[in-house]
């Protein structure tokens, strides 16, 4: 192959590989931007919190004891900066409960209030339905092998993360 031929096969475009591997990341957008407009939109319409004040609530349903911000932070995969305004305005709509760990005085557990179960009950019991309601004719044999399909990408990517931080 000359050099005028190898850099023509470099610069024709994508590969086909490549090309799918972009349509799929574009699926995977595409449905979840999808999903999360309407779903915050119904959470905020119906129950006066957003999807993201919702995925706290459900972290903290999971700990009747609460948790550490640092630990809720984790757990929702953002930065500490983006869970403190969070969790201060959730405590100021009494959602949640904030107070200093016992152990140490430098962190802050938040919980549950009884008004942030009964809501986040609520809009579970909503949430549920709506994903019904959306994916119920999907086969669960279909729903299943896209379980495992996404759980393979993900392990893929958790892969070369781990190569990158080498």
């Amino acid at each position: 192959m000359t050099a005028h031929e190898d850099n023509s096969a470099r610069h024709s475009g994508p590969s086909p590989s490549r090309n799918l591997q972009s349509r799929a990341w574009n699926a995977v957008l595409d449905l979840h931007g999808t999903l999360f407009a309407r779903l915050n939109g119904m959470m905020v319409r119906d129950f006066g919190i957003s999807l993201a004040k919702y995925d706290v609530l459900a972290q903290l349903q999971t700990a009747p004891d609460g948790m550490t911000q640092g630990e809720l932070s984790r757990r929702l995969k953002v930065t500490g900066g983006n869970v403190s305004g969070l969790v201060r305005r959730m405590a100021a709509e009494n959602l949640i409960a904030r107070e200093a760990a016992p152990t140490d005085r430098r962190a802050v557990i938040v919980r549950l209030t009884a008004n942030g179960r009964d809501t986040f009950l609520a809009a579970q019991a909503h949430h549920d339905a709506l994903l019904g309601e959306w994916l119920g004719d999907v086969p669960d044999a279909s729903l299943q092998e896209v379980c495992q399909q996404l759980a393979a990408l993900k392990a893929c990517v958790d892969k070369a993360d781990k190569v990158h931080e080498k």
